[in-house]
């Protein structure tokens, strides 16, 4: 699905542009989500594990343009990618095509201006529009900045997972499954 372009003012008065991502900008994509992957924990992998090549991230890009039911809307400032969040469906089947999963990251360099709650209030709208009758998220219960945003946003822990996530030092991080219902 696309998301039409929209002009945002970051809370330092640049401008962001929200756009659906295309095949053009598969380059940076994997660029973006390598170096977020380094910055954060709250993230499902490590860099090392991001193998995708630029041809298969050009045509992932392209088949979410033209999905009714997948959505990337990526935040751009000064012409570089700051932020992604994304929308997909949890299955075809008719007893779970109601559920949405949204995931979102923003770049270190960009917390605090805002670009999270613009994407996540975009992709929420859009989630609505698609059809969508909940949307649900798991983050881990140390990301406390993004489960003020969730919250803000409407979502609701319905659970929580121990052990959601085992570190590279063999540590575990406990999660929180959020969800927002949208009608």
């Amino acid at each position: 699905m696309i998301y039409p372009e929209e002009k945002i003012t970051m809370k330092d008065a640049r401008t962001a542009i929200l756009r659906t991502p295309g095949p053009e900008d598969a380059k940076e994509m994997l660029e973006y989500i390598r170096k977020m992957s380094q910055e954060t924990i709250f993230v499902g992998r490590y860099p090392e594990e991001i193998l995708e090549t630029e041809l298969f991230e050009q045509k992932f890009l392209e088949s979410c343009q033209k999905s009714r039911k997948e959505l990337q809307i990526s935040a751009f400032v000064d012409g570089k990618l700051a932020g992604n969040a994304s929308i997909s469906p949890v299955s075809e089947r008719i007893k779970l095509r109601h559920r949405a999963e949204f995931g979102i990251a923003v770049l270190e360099e960009y917390w605090g201006l805002g670009l999270g709650n613009a994407l996540t209030f975009a992709c929420i709208s859009m989630a609505e529009k698609m059809g969508y009758v909940q949307v649900e998220l798991t983050t881990l219960e140390k990301n406390e900045k993004g489960m003020s945003l969730y919250q803000k946003a409407g979502f609701q822990t319905w659970g929580r997972l121990e052990n959601c996530f085992r570190l590279k030092d063999g540590s575990f991080e406990a999660g929180r499954y959020m969800v927002k219902t949208l009608r």
